[in-house]
């Protein structure tokens, strides 16, 4: 019975590559080629293929569908022509931007390539309590957390709603951990795949063990240059910029920073899988989609919400701070970014020079605004009023702005200014509740949040050596000085 099972699942997987490949160009079908001889050499040849396991991180994009059509059709053209193949990970961490329909996506793709009851397939759903892997596809409901939602306020507010530092460095630094815990549940994790130019990993991982290093953590042993140290070190930071915050730390237990041994290999794909494939116009990519009804810009894919959210934030800077239009900030950082990613730039060129294009009026500008304040709030539970006043940041500095943020936003307030900031400072008496669940309303953040932000300092992205300056000072992406200004408007 067991071996008639097996003989019937192996029709099965072999009819699934047939189709599979029949949506492969001719590029398409050598760098799978290429791909197939890249895992055989890292696992040590095909007598050892059996017992390696290899991790991909599926973030929700269509990158890493792509990606993923790739490794599943290696997996099984291997297992076509030898009694074995690799163990596929998958593993989705499960942050705020895996929305529940980009976790329906990511279902459909593993439907799509009958994972689900493939002992050789483990698909991970990894969150902060923890790991569950998934057999078959399940509703997944939309995860709204106070904690990320107050994160990334106070982060607007420190940084004065600079895009990057806001939504970015909390997502890569808290991504650390859950990381470390798909590789490390069940089996080792011999090899992870990287999709990125291949300069990237090491540059990041570099800026993360300077980062370490400012902030006082020794870079000791024999593997301090490795990535699995600039992981750990990224989960340590995670913690030091809740701490900085004022949050409450992780229930994760931290790793020891130093790095006995570097087991886990990276097998960069992005020469035979990215820098001259034409990903969006890729059939592979259509088939991944599967039957659903995909819009071709969906705010939800991750890349485009990253590009949008962007957008959306200096569109706000100009209209907040400067009194511009909207559409005025927003045209100013396309032609910024535009400039920066080239059409022929790999997947994130194309996309970018499509988004330009879709969103290049007044009429279409407000379309965008509108995507964009409906992501946001249901991803993060934040609307335009409370980006706007981050935007200010009226609250550091022992309230330093708070006097022009009232002038300009909300003058019938001028008149309390002094009961404002008795509440921002504790002193508040009971008469002064209403002013206290005002400051609440419009800030997006709990009051003791609020009287946190009044006695720190805003961030110095010149001078500041504060964890969040720190990672400004050596991001090797961050924009040029030039650049982040034309942003801001």
């Amino acid at each position: 019975m067991s071996n008639f099972h097996e003989q019937a699942m192996s029709f099965v997987y072999q009819q699934v590559l047939h189709r599979l490949l029949g949506f492969f160009s001719r590029p398409e079908r050598i760098a799978l080629q290429l791909l197939i001889q890249r895992l055989l050499v890292a696992a040590g040849g095909i007598e050892r293929i059996a017992h390696f396991r290899v991790l991909l991180v599926h973030e929700g994009g269509k990158e890493c569908a792509y990606t993923l059509a790739f490794l599943r059709a290696a997996q099984l053209s291997i297992a076509g022509r030898s009694p074995d193949t690799f163990v596929l990970r998958v593993a989705v961490l499960c942050q705020p931007r895996v929305t529940a329909n980009v976790m329906a996506r990511i279902q459909t793709q593993c439907a799509e390539l009958f994972m689900y009851d493939d002992p050789r397939v483990e698909l991970l759903l990894v969150n902060d309590e923890g790991i569950s892997r998934q057999h078959k596809p399940l509703p997944v409901a939309q995860r709204s957390s106070f904690l990320d939602r107050t994160q990334v306020l106070m982060s607007g507010h420190l940084t004065r709603g600079d895009a990057r530092a806001t939504f970015f460095y909390t997502d890569l630094l808290s991504r650390a951990t859950l990381y470390r815990s798909a590789c490390t549940w069940g089996g080792a994790v011999n090899a992870l795949i990287d999709r990125r130019p291949p300069a990237c990993l090491d540059q990041y991982s570099a800026w993360i063990r300077r980062v370490a290093f400012r902030q006082g953590y020794a870079l000791n042993g024999t593997h301090r240059e490795s990535f699995e140290t600039a992981v750990k070190l990224c989960s340590r930071l995670h913690e030091d910029y809740r701490q900085l915050l004022r949050l409450s730390a992780s229930s994760a237990p931290l790793a020891s920073v130093i790095c006995s041994s570097n087991d886990i290999s990276i097998i960069n794909v992005f020469d035979c899988l990215s820098r001259d494939m034409d990903i969006v116009q890729s059939q592979v990519l259509l088939f991944m989609e599967g039957t659903r009804s995909t819009p071709s810009l969906d705010i939800e894919e991750p890349l485009t919400a990253a590009v949008l959210v962007n957008a959306h934030l200096n569109g706000l800077q100009g209209a907040y701070r400067q009194g511009l239009d909207y559409s005025a900030g927003v045209d100013a950082f396309w032609q910024g970014i535009a400039s920066k990613y080239k059409a022929r730039s790999g997947y994130k060129g194309q996309l970018i020079q499509q988004l330009a294009a879709a969103f290049n009026t007044p009429k279409r500008i407000d379309k965008l605004r509108g995507l964009a304040t409906r992501y946001l709030g249901q991803l993060h539970g934040v609307n335009d009023e409370q980006l706007g006043c981050f935007i200010y940041s009226p609250f550091v500095n022992k309230g330093r702005g708070l006097e022009t943020f009232l002038k300009h936003r909300y003058p019938d307030k001028l008149h309390s200014i002094i009961e404002l900031r008795q509440v921002l400072m504790d002193q508040a008496t009971a008469s002064q509740a209403d002013l206290a669940s005002w400051l609440e309303a419009v800030s997006g953040l709990p009051l003791v949040s609020l009287q946190a932000l009044y006695q720190m300092s805003d961030i110095d992205f010149d001078r500041d050596s504060s964890l969040i300056g720190t990672l400004w000072a050596y991001d090797p992406c961050k924009p040029a000085p030039q650049a982040r200004l034309a942003g801001q408007v």
